[in-house]
């Protein structure tokens, strides 16, 4: 088993935090991981994505095609072609309104910001689309997220990790299997 992901948005959308989140999940599963960030110079505002690949085995190319989670219009346009057929795209349907129509893919729209903002901001729409990313997936555990949330946020932001978790099972939450 070999998954590729792809997280895109703007910078301060917390997109390479979410990439570390199911990086260091999937490592404590046993997985192999790679985890590839990439932002603009501007970093808060400008584009931001980083690459994940899960494996059972070790990972030969970092080619990401197979889950595409993006918080951004502009992302959404960008990475939209790179879903590989019946790969799986989860985006925020609170900020992203038009569709490709795309039928060859698995398409998750998620009112993500919306979520958030009932539990807490509407910025932390990134730890939603961490639990509908979970449940929809099967790729990582979702206890062995909250064990990372819990280890790599800083004791000064220790706030965040109850936050966090909530948001994470709203995500979780939002699709039945």
């Amino acid at each position: 088993m070999e998954k590729r992901i792809i997280i895109a948005g703007s910078g301060g959308q917390g997109i390479l935090f979410l990439g570390k989140v199911i990086a260091h999940a999937a490592m404590k599963q046993n997985k192999e991981v790679t985890w590839f960030p990439s932002y603009g110079a501007e970093i808060r505002g400008g584009t931001a994505n980083c690459m994940v690949v899960v494996s059972d085995e070790l990972i030969g190319s970092p080619i990401v095609t197979d889950y595409l989670i993006v918080l951004n219009q502009a992302s959404y346009n960008k990475f939209m072609s790179r879903v590989t057929p019946n790969g799986y795209l989860i985006y925020d349907a609170s900020l992203i309104k038009n569709s490709h129509g795309r039928t060859d893919i698995n398409i998750y729209p998620v009112e993500a910001s919306k979520e958030a903002s009932l539990i807490a901001n509407p910025k932390l729409a990134n730890m939603i689309l961490l639990g509908s990313f979970i449940k929809l997936s099967k790729l990582i555990e979702i206890d062995k997220v909250i064990e990372t949330i819990e280890e790599i946020i800083p004791a000064k932001r220790k706030e965040m990790i109850e936050i966090n978790k909530k948001l994470i099972l709203r995500g979780f939450s939002l699709f039945e299997n």
